[in-house]
């Protein structure tokens, strides 16, 4: 009796725990979110003429140099 509830609980534990469907798309998700939300803070700053601005523009160019330069 006590062997069989236990196979029983154990098949159930093992079908929610081991059920990820959707956690792939929902990675995808939320990396799209940090982009945009990355895309939207680099929008701002450069949009007006602050330190914050050319600041992202200059380490913006700085990486883009450093891909040019290594190939």
């Amino acid at each position: 009796m006590l062997k069989k509830t236990m196979v029983k609980m154990t098949g159930v534990y093992n079908r929610y725990v081991n059920n990820e469907r959707g956690a792939q798309a929902l990675e995808w998700v939320a990396l799209g979110l940090v982009v945009l939300a990355v895309m939207g803070a680099i929008a701002s700053g450069i949009g007006e003429d602050t330190s914050l601005g050319k600041t992202i523009m200059s380490k913006l160019s700085e990486l883009v140099g450093k891909i040019g330069a290594g190939a």
